[in-house]
């Protein structure tokens, strides 16, 4: 198997078995970046496909070899947000509720859970929520950062964070209630 700078070298000579290579390393991790971003998976296979056309006609402007999975990554974040910016009919406000606080948690059991389940979970999760959810609590983004990225007030994103983790937490007891068969 080649490596990273063995990959980019023939990336950028647009070599196929390269470009292969490339996709085969990262194609799983990206897809996973997608799913979170994603109604559905026809959609996030859409996105795949996508980032990795972006991926491979700019990969001649990446720096540093070891740097390729973070850079990837933003790629496919960025197309995700570009995506969810296109088809927002813009900002949706909600009410500020005065006890929202970062530090404040929704607690869920510690019973494991399937990845599925879970990545079921989110995709059930309005799209706005699930988008500000995986921002800040998956991809480490400030609500600064958040509120530029998909323009809308950093109030606003706390406010759905806040909300999106409530309702992911209803959904997962759900799951686990139809799990074990309580109503």
């Amino acid at each position: 198997m080649l490596n990273n700078n063995d990959i980019i070298a023939g990336c950028v000579k647009k070599d196929r078995n390269a470009q292969k290579s490339l996709y085969e390393k990262y194609a799983a991790k990206m897809f996973g970046f997608c799913l979170r971003y994603s109604n559905s998976r026809a959609d996030a296979q859409d996105l795949l496909q996508d980032g990795f056309i972006k991926v491979f006609d700019s990969i001649a402007t990446l720096k540093e070899a070891s740097q390729l999975e973070g850079w990837m990554s933003r790629i496919f974040i960025n197309l995700a947000m570009s995506k969810f910016r296109k088809s927002s009919r813009g900002p949706v406000m909600v009410e500020v509720m005065d006890v929202l606080d970062d530090s404040e948690e929704v607690s869920i059991d510690d019973e494991p859970m399937e990845v599925n389940e879970v990545l079921n979970c989110l995709m059930a999760l309005p799209e706005k929520y699930r988008v500000v959810l995986n921002l800040y609590a998956i991809d480490k983004l400030s609500h600064k950062e958040i509120s530029e990225t998909i323009g809308i007030s950093i109030a606003n994103s706390k406010s759905l964070l806040f909300r999106a983790r409530v309702m992911l937490k209803e959904l997962v007891e759900q799951q686990r209630n139809k799990e074990t068969g309580k109503q």
